[in-house]
This record gives structure tokens, C-alpha cells and sequence, in this order.
């Protein structure tokens, strides 16, 4: 892979990653399970949150509406993929 290609894709793994942490420590902060607390359900909210995220990067996605789909399908099953190798080493 070029130099600058790797560079570029480096940096935008970046800054996805500091912002899907400062989403996630929103999330985290904001999302307990007991009912009472009036926070957010975990369940309810992990499907907000991800509906929230491929709304806003749908809507930048004018003109690749379809691909992007594609991205957000592959990026969950790659996600699902690590946890479930993540779970069967520990």
C-alpha cells in the first residue's frame, strides 16, 4: 500500500476512534440498567445509538447511499467476529 494511503487511512481510523470513544463514554455514562434511575435501557439504547451514527454518515453519503450500507453491515459482522474470538481466548 502506498505511504500516503496508509497515512490517510490511519488518520481517519483516528479520529473514528476518538470519536466513537467520546460516544461510547456518552453512552456509558448514560446507560445503567436499573430502571429506576430513569437511565437509559441498554438494549434500547445500543439500537439508538447505532441508528443515530448510520443516520448522520447516511446523510453525508449522498451518493453512495448503498455502499455505505454495505460498510456499516460488514463493520458490525467484523465487530460480532472479534468479540466472539475476544470471548473464546479469555
Amino acid at each position: 500500500m502506498e505511504k500516503n494511503k496508509e497515512k490517510y487511512i490511519e488518520h481517519n481510523n483516528e479520529l473514528a476512534f476518538n470519536l466513537s470513544v467520546e460516544l461510547l463514554k456518552n453512552y456509558a455514562n448514560n446507560c445503567i440498567e436499573d430502571k429506576n434511575k430513569k437511565k437509559m435501557d441498554p438494549v434500547l439504547g445500543a439500537y439508538l445509538l447505532i441508528h443515530n451514527l448510520a443516520t448522520s454518515i447516511l446523510f453525508t453519503a449522498e451518493d453512495c447511499e448503498q455502499d455505505v450500507v454495505n460498510i456499516l453491515t460488514d463493520a458490525i459482522n467484523d465487530a460480532r467476529f472479534i468479540v466472539h474470538k475476544s470471548r473464546k481466548v479469555s
